[in-house]
């Protein structure tokens, strides 16, 4: 949804690049240090000994250092006694570094004579004050960064998800306009046809407005929206419009923009089928290919006139912006005359399976593949 990533698949990740982080920088310094202690060549013993104290201590404290800077942010008006606090716990990291160290420090260097604990914690304390200090401070601008990154993340998908509903709201007028205009007609010609079509409506109007712009819904639950549209144009049109739907039944659980196909068919019946003298047909057509889902909806009507091809109405151009919202360059949009008579709009978007949960897709639920009506 919106390309974003679950919050837990980002933490398992931010944690992956720590433990890599912390794992590398280890090895790099047991390097320098352990020769430099050792005064001999590293064996793999040595190796292990140095990473596996260096890097428990590493992990156990960066998300302890991570919490202060989280309570404690570098942020105004607060700026000066949050930097005073984390000086201190600084302090406080090094002292608690240079024990666990001076606890472990036959473990690491099983051949050295030993100390005693203060003269061992004060060597420890002297020689890495600086090293310490300086993953300390780094771990609080990592975190900071991180923390801006995410807000800046979120403020990017409130304004996304805002302009999505922007559209939406621009949609529902046009087609509510188009709807009351039909039930008018309708209301000297056919009073009981009228009344379905308005029942038809507030069904429709009920289940659209539940949704969110920015959410998405599987292909099932798109197709049983549109036919709910259908319900009222074949009120006004009666056995003058025929919709096939030539579904393959594993797209039926693809994720799709909430309402995204109403537009368009809409067009199809408006611009199509409405200037016939004949019956017309509105067909839907939904296949994986490749990493794609193709939707391809199709009318017999009079097609498009060469010079109204560069001005998109409403319904397309809406559609348009909703998909390079949801989706950004990894979807395409396009339309043509046939070469038999009328229009095919043909939507690439891509493949992947809609979560059930949430939406309720499960509310309505009917076979649509290969269905003529």
């Amino acid at each position: 949804m919106l390309g974003s990533l679950p919050r837990n698949n980002m933490r398992k990740r931010s944690w992956i690049w720590v433990v890599a982080g912390w794992f590398f920088i280890v090895r790099v310094s047991e390097y320098y240090a352990l020769r430099t202690d050792l005064g001999r060549g590293l064996t793999w013993i040595d190796a292990f000994r140095y990473t596996l104290v260096e890097l428990g201590f590493w992990l156990i404290i960066t998300p302890v250092i991570a919490w202060w800077a989280q309570i404690f942010p570098l942020e105004r008006p607060a700026i000066l006694r949050n930097v005073t606090v984390l000086f201190l716990l600084n302090v406080f990291t090094e002292v608690l570094y240079s024990s666990y160290r001076v606890k472990l420090h036959h473990f690491v260097y099983p051949d050295f004579p030993r100390r005693s604990f203060w003269r061992q914690s004060q060597s420890y304390l002297i020689d890495n004050s600086f090293i310490v200090a300086w993953f300390f401070w780094a771990i609080i601008g990592i975190h900071h960064a991180i923390k801006a990154a995410r807000r800046s993340q979120q403020r990017e998908q409130e304004l996304i998800q805002a302009q999505l509903e922007l559209l939406k709201g621009q949609l529902q007028p046009h087609f509510l306009f188009n709807t009351l205009n039909s039930i008018s007609w309708l209301m000297r010609e056919d009073v009981e046809a009228a009344d379905n079509m308005m029942t038809s409506l507030g069904e429709l109007l009920r289940t659209t407005l539940s949704i969110p712009a920015s959410e998405e819904v599987s292909l099932r639950r798109e197709l049983n929206m549109l036919d709910l549209y259908l319900a009222i144009e074949r009120a006004r049109f009666q056995d003058r419009l025929k919709v096939l739907l030539n579904v393959e039944p594993e797209t039926l659980n693809c994720s799709v923009p909430c309402l995204f196909l109403q537009p368009i068919v809409e067009n199809a019946v408006r611009h199509g089928i409405a200037r016939l003298d004949r019956p017309g047909v509105v067909e839907v057509r939904a296949a994986c290919v490749g990493t794609e889902l193709s939707i391809s909806i199709l009318d017999d009507g009079p097609g498009i006139s060469p010079e109204s091809i560069s001005r998109e109405g409403i319904g397309l151009a809406n559609t348009r912006a909703r998909l390079e919202k949801h989706y950004g360059k990894m979807q395409s949009l396009r339309y043509s005359n046939r070469n038999e008579g009328g229009l095919v709009v043909e939507i690439r978007i891509p493949l992947r399976v809609h979560l059930v949960g949430g939406n309720g897709d499960g509310s309505h639920s009917r076979e649509a593949a290969n269905v003529n009506r």
